[in-house]
């Protein structure tokens, strides 16, 4: 914490009088943002990607970070969803209140390059699917953690994996779909999982509105294959956002199976929200304090 002191200039009854005004500032320096590249392949393709790091105030490499991922929707860049959601400064905010514990949020994004971005979003479903499976651990995790100071001691799947507790995945839309995929390809690696504004596709497209069950049994499936780890989903959804046509009956299906309650298994609906990544960060500010407790 640092001191600034202002100086006034008062005049009271002809007299000229100086006074000092010590200001406290919470952080001695601002956050900040960083990009990451690393390669990875898709189809037997390399391709040179590059991910968007949100560096806490203060940051050290004296000090453990947990790390968060947060993954846009269809058709934006990590750059896009990072500014229209307005993240740096809730981030900034949710810190300073101590709602959030000091963390690095990585934006990364599951297109290979902007040429595979189109209008039909169904197609991206294979991206996300890909990118979840494969990409997320081999490639983006080590490339952000081999760089940062986190809780894990190294990048070996045994050191990613032991530091679990300390990571989190989330998205928003598209990339919630992706954060469902991601609870069912990598719970070993993740504990808190924060799907916004859409459903899991893993039994088929809309699987959530349109096999329901089907698709809460294979989620229940994963838990039941790592039934040695605890985690947390802490979904959300605007509540003007048809998206929550999807997200209910996958939900309400999911508490009817025994792998899941409401303490590890929470549904937000964000007041007057939309399908935006402003409301992404709203439900994402709700979590806050839940994310790694």
């Amino acid at each position: 914490m640092i001191k600034k002191a202002l100086k006034l200039l008062l005049v009271i009854g002809g007299i000229l009088y100086v006074v000092a005004i010590t200001v406290r500032n919470t952080y001695a320096s601002s956050s900040r943002v960083e990009t990451v590249n690393y390669q990875t392949q898709y189809r037997g393709k390399d391709y040179r990607k590059s991910a968007l790091v949100y560096l806490p105030p203060n940051y050290s490499s004296s000090h453990r970070y947990n790390v968060i991922y947060l993954v846009h929707g269809s058709t934006e860049t990590p750059r896009d969803f990072f500014r229209d959601g307005n993240f740096q400064r809730s981030l900034d905010q949710l810190i300073s209140s101590g709602k959030l514990k000091p963390s690095i949020v990585v934006f990364p994004t599951y297109y290979p390059n902007r040429s595979f971005v189109t209008s039909d979003y169904y197609r991206d479903n294979r991206l996300n699917r890909t990118f979840a499976q494969n990409e997320l651990v081999q490639d983006l995790v080590p490339a952000v953690e081999g760089r940062y100071h986190t809780y894990a001691n190294g990048t070996s799947t045994q050191a990613l994996q032991a530091s679990r507790n300390h990571r989190a995945f989330g998205g928003f839309s598209m990339g919630a779909i992706t954060t469902w995929y991601a609870f069912q390809y990598q719970l070993p690696y993740f504990r808190t999982f924060i799907p916004v504004a859409g459903d899991s596709w893993t039994v088929q497209d809309d699987g959530g509105s349109t096999a329901p069950t089907r698709t809460a049994r294979r989620l229940a499936q994963t838990v039941q294959d790592h039934s040695q780890l605890d985690f947390k989903i802490l979904a959300g959804v605007g509540r003007n956002d048809g998206t929550s046509g999807s997200m209910e009956p996958q939900i309400q299906a999911m508490h009817c199976l025994p792998e899941f309650n409401n303490r590890n298994l929470q549904y937000y609906q964000v007041p007057g929200g939309t399908h935006s990544p402003q409301t992404t960060r709203r439900a994402f500010s709700h979590y806050a304090s839940q994310i790694f407790n």
